[in-house]
């Protein structure tokens, strides 16, 4: 170990001996709830020892948009009757000007609605 100094020198120590505790079934769901991403033994190992413990991560929430269930309807309708001018063009079906020209005016309408409700600090 020449050249090394003790503050260098990493040492392992195995783990051979157990330490057995009793716990209920309420107290082993308490202590996993603590430990988080951390396993129980090294958990447990650092709150015996006083040694410090990484909090566990957050759990990311799912965010639920709400929406007006008519206007999700309408919206649904819009989208069956796209699907069905889709399928008539992919069947070769000629698809007249007055619906392109609605598509046309829907898409304007949509993507002002999506402007406005967008906030501004995008």
């Amino acid at each position: 170990m020449r050249g090394k100094n003790n503050s260098e020198i990493e040492v392992q120590m195995a783990r051979t001996k157990w330490l057995k505790i009793r716990v209920s079934d309420d107290e082993v769901t308490d202590i996993k709830k603590r430990a988080g991403r951390h396993d129980m033994s090294t958990y447990a190992r650092g709150l015996i020892l006083d040694q410090p413990i990484a909090p566990p991560e957050p759990k990311h929430k799912k965010i639920v948009h709400s929406a007006d269930p008519e206007l999700v309807r309408a919206i649904n309708r819009i989208g069956i009757n796209i699907n069905q001018i889709a399928k008539q063009t992919n069947a070769g079906q000629e698809v007249g000007n007055a619906v392109l020209i609605a598509l046309l005016d829907l898409q304007t309408t949509l993507d002002k609605a999506l402007a406005s409700s967008m906030p501004d600090d995008r």
